[in-house]
């Protein structure tokens, strides 16, 4: 931010100028201090700027001082990766232009009724921002012509070519005509976005703003470490708590999304979802309750959740890690806004702790662990919130009713029976889940802890003491060249779960028969139905009783496991061997992924 420079420094007409009084803006941001005079210049500009730092204005502007208002054409094509993101722009774009007679912008996106974007394109606008499949259908049914067109904007550039829409913006560009301005915006510079540059742009002026402090210090970051099966648990302990006023929870797939909302909704919590599978007016309905607080957790994917402006978030749950730093700071940074606190929960498994460390090094900010509440916990945590709320309810002077006062007991037998039967109408089973039973080997054995302070488990805690497994059957074998540890990898690799939770792998021509943890094998089958393995397509099911594995289909007592097994082959003083991974989109975590006009 430039203390010294204002707006009226760079150039700007005065109704924008007006404009910008009226909305509150003191002086221009970096990028807008940089980018809106290189653009009112007429060239082409590339802005590499983080989220929130002002890109709108800075490309707005210079926008909206090229339209003539006097012709109804499309003059400016800004091009985005999200409906929600569209639907800000424009917004925006509508403010500026508050004393700009004659020109008018549309939001196009999918998932919003067809005919009243078109009946707008047609009475004219000549300011349009929306997505690129959106645009292709308009322009496909002649309703959108862009010969006419004086500037394209691309905002969120790089998030539109991961999610796939190259094809789509080349598919656009072709119905544009040759000589226009072209504006650029991006959180980093790929080298396809640099591709693309050199395609769409000449001699542009480059502006990089480097990224500000990137967490606000009153944000509690903390994690727990816990199995993908138990997150769901989990969150319930922590909403059981009564700690989380209005949460927004972030998974990386709309599947996980779906499985989470399913899983709240039946424990019986006020919750709702907002990924890209909904229609508009639907994901419009969610915002809208949990704005006014009918909901107290929102469960979203980070595409869909941009555009979420909300400052009375107390909680971010990272129900997954984000596959990039940069999403963990967007999704964080949506508590604690407005000068109040927040907090931000990121559940880890043991084989994200890469990914977390190369997030804590990008945020220069350690996560500070957390133990797994127990159910003993958690009920003395909701006995403390019940208190508190009804602490807050207490009127000087209340009346009790007629009914009651006929009621032959002293104030503190009523009142302790009322607080027993609310508590009884309130309270949840809580579910037992592996963190518990680890967590009760610890207080039983003692617990060593290593130098960051971090609980481990006790040497010795091995597959023997840990009670029952089921056998697996796969329809591969030694004829094809697979060891053990391929099949262990693969395994490890799909799902989530503690060491030694694979245990004796017998290996027979075609097939192999695998023994596993009771509390892992529905989530492993779930996961490897089809899966490769060393090139090969195979196939994980519980064993029928078929061939050698006769009876090995009910539970039984565990085996010892692959690590303590002559399978190991004398390797175990070397990290997990990685060599077995399912192939894409049918591990657990890979379901539901993005694709170019899917979005998560």
């Amino acid at each position: 931010m430039s203390d010294a420079l204002s707006f009226s420094a760079l150039g700007i007409c005065p109704e924008i100028l007006e404009a910008i009084e009226v909305l509150g803006f003191d002086s221009p941001s970096t990028i807008q201090e940089k980018a809106i005079p290189a653009a009112l210049n007429g060239s082409d500009v590339i802005g590499l700027s983080h989220t929130g730092s002002g890109k709108t204005l800075a490309f707005s502007i210079p926008a909206l001082e090229l339209i003539s208002p006097d012709e109804s054409t499309v003059q400016v094509l800004c091009l985005c990766p999200t409906r929600e993101l569209a639907v800000q722009i424009c917004r925006e774009v509508d403010k500026l232009a508050l004393f700009m007679d004659g020109i008018s912008a549309v939001p196009v996106y999918g998932g919003a009724p067809f005919k009243s974007q078109l009946e707008a394109l047609k009475r004219g606008v000549q300011f349009v921002v929306g997505t690129p499949g959106r645009i292709i259908d308009h322009l496909e049914s002649g309703a959108l012509s862009l010969k006419h067109l004086r500037m394209l904007i691309l905002d969120e550039a790089d998030e539109m070519l991961d999610m796939g829409f190259l094809e789509d913006i080349e598919r656009i560009a072709e119905a544009m005509p040759e000589k226009k301005q072209t504006l650029f915006f991006s959180a980093t510079m790929s080298p396809s976005i640099r591709a693309l540059v050199s395609r769409f742009m000449r001699d542009p002026v480059e502006i990089v703003i480097k990224r500000p402090t990137l967490t606000v210090p009153t944000i509690e970051q903390v994690y727990y470490e816990v199995v993908f099966s138990s997150r769901i648990e989990l969150l319930s302990r922590l909403l059981d708590t009564g700690k989380v006023k209005m949460g927004l929870v972030f998974a990386n797939t709309k599947r996980v999304v779906d499985d989470i909302v399913d899983g709240l909704m039946f424990r019986g919590y006020a919750v709702d979802r907002l990924h890209g599978d909904m229609p508009q007016v639907m994901r419009e309905r969610v915002m809208d309750s949990f704005k006014k607080g009918r909901l107290n957790v929102l469960v979203a994917t980070d595409i869909a959740a941009r555009g979420i402006d909300i400052d009375d978030i107390d909680v971010v749950v990272n129900f997954e890690l984000p596959r990039d730093p940069e999403d963990y700071v967007h999704r964080i940074g949506r508590t604690a806004r407005a000068g109040r606190e927040g907090k931000a929960i990121t559940f880890v498994g043991r084989r994200d702790f890469a990914l977390m460390g190369r997030i804590e090094r990008f945020i220069g900010v350690k996560l500070k662990r957390e133990p797994v509440m127990t159910a003993v916990q958690v009920e003395q945590m909701r006995t403390e919130a019940l208190v508190d709320e009804v602490i807050e309810l207490i009127e000087r002077g209340a009346v009790l009713p007629e009914e009651l006062k006929e009621v032959e007991a002293t104030p503190e037998e009523l009142a302790t029976a009322l607080f027993a039967l609310l508590k009884a109408k309130t309270r949840r089973e809580v579910q037992d889940i592996p963190e518990d039973r680890q967590q009760k080997r610890l207080d039983r054995l003692g617990t060593e802890v290593t130098q960051e302070g971090s609980e481990i488990p006790p040497k010795g805690d091995s597959w023997k003491d840990r009670g029952e497994t089921v056998t697996l059957f796969m329809n591969a074998g030694k004829m094809l060249g697979i060891r053990p540890k391929d099949i262990a990898g693969l395994f490890y690799n799909t799902v989530e779960m503690d060491r030694g939770a694979v245990g004796d792998i017998r290996m027979f021509p075609k097939y192999s028969l695998i023994e596993v943890d009771a509390q892992v094998a529905p989530h492993l089958i779930e996961a490897l139905g089809h899966a490769t393995l060393c090139g090969y397509r195979v196939n994980v099911r519980e064993d029928k009783g078929m061939g050698e594995g006769n009876g090995y289909s009910r539970t039984r007592k565990k085996r010892p496991s692959f690590w303590e097994s002559d399978s190991y082959e004398g390797e175990r003083r070397h990290s997990f061997p990685r060599g077995g991974r399912a192939s894409k989109g049918h591990s657990r975590r890979d379901k539901g992924g993005r694709d170019a006009k899917g979005w998560n």
